[in-house]
């Protein structure tokens, strides 16, 4: 074997464990913020300085995001090994890591089609990975259309907790997920447009980096309210997933960014599997919100009637 080949088996089998490495982190990262937030006071739509210093100041939560960063830096080590086609799929299958914790120390209960509702959401996001085997097309922003993709996902980030959640406090943990996901996706658009105008244009480079914080500390707050909330292996999930399906529809349609080519024609199987992957997460997001609101209705059980006698007492 000729070193160049050795050189490559190397960097390959390192950025895999490198990988491993960082979806075990950001999983195991996810458990223990589930663990510390319920410890901490609710966060509610008020700002509240007392909340943010119960955040801050408790270390078991900060720890777990020392945690999580080290799993950020650990991915991008890896995506710059090897081809994001390998690392994603990596990432989404850390979640068994988290749905075991789940089950195991924090007794979450979940039944067959919750499996299969997690199951169709990871399968998207592993799916929507292999679709970039062929890579990203260079983006051609139509700013207009993009920023009309912008306000309707920001929207419907502020709707999900609104309309969705509602319902019940199940329901809403699912909705925060659905809302947080929204804005980290639509988050990382923002620092792809931050990449794409770093040297032309200053000020749109200046605005878009404003937006793209704003996003991400928007979706990281949500996250946390949503984990105080709901069951960390529905919460994860949905946010995951929906945080992961955002940038590739929005920057097929607004930054033409195609349907992934093969010799300049659209490449039918790689289509195929990135609709497939859009279906996928979808219908694993729409069952694991019906199935949080059919956890309360059971929770609840049949109202009780009062008698007669029980009236007059």
């Amino acid at each position: 074997m000729s070193t160049a080949i050795w050189r490559s088996c190397l960097k390959t089998v390192a950025g895999i464990l490198i990988a491993i490495s960082s979806a075990l982190l950001f999983n195991h990262a996810v458990y223990r913020m589930k663990i510390v937030v319920e410890t901490l006071p609710k966060i509610e739509m008020k700002f509240s300085w007392g909340v943010v210093k119960a955040f801050i100041t408790s270390w078991p939560w900060l720890s777990a995001q020392i945690e999580n960063g080290a799993g950020f830096v650990l991915y991008a080590i890896a995506v710059s090994l090897v081809p994001v086609s390998i690392v994603e799929p990596i990432t989404a299958a850390g979640i068994a890591l988290l749905v075991y914790l789940a089950i195991k120390q924090l007794g979450e209960k979940v039944r067959p089609r919750d499996y299969i509702a997690i199951g169709m959401t990871v399968l998207g996001v592993i799916l929507i990975s292999l679709s970039l085997e062929r890579g990203v097309a260079e983006a051609a922003p139509d700013y207009h259309m993009f920023w009309i993709f912008a306000i309707v996902i920001i929207g419907l980030a502020v709707a999900a907790p609104v309309f969705i959640g509602r319902r019940s406090v199940n329901a809403r943990a699912v909705a925060l997920g659905i809302s947080g996901g929204l804005l980290d996706g639509i988050a990382g658009v923002f620092l792809r447009l931050v990449m794409i105008n770093w040297v032309h244009d200053w000020k749109a480079t200046l605005m878009f980096l404003t937006v793209c914080v704003l996003a991400y500390v928007s979706a990281f707050v949500i996250l946390q309210a949503g984990l105080q909330r709901g069951k960390a292996i529905i919460v994860a999930p949905v946010y995951n997933s929906i945080m992961e399906l955002v940038p590739i529809v929005v920057g097929m349609v607004a930054l033409n960014e195609s349907f992934p080519k093969v010799n300049g024609n659209t490449d039918i199987f790689l289509s195929a599997i990135r609709i497939l992957a859009f279906a996928l997460i979808l219908v694993g997001t729409v069952m694991l919100a019906s199935r949080a609101e059919q956890a309360v209705q059971e929770q609840a059980g049949p109202a009780k009637v009062d008698s007669p006698t029980e009236e007059l007492a």
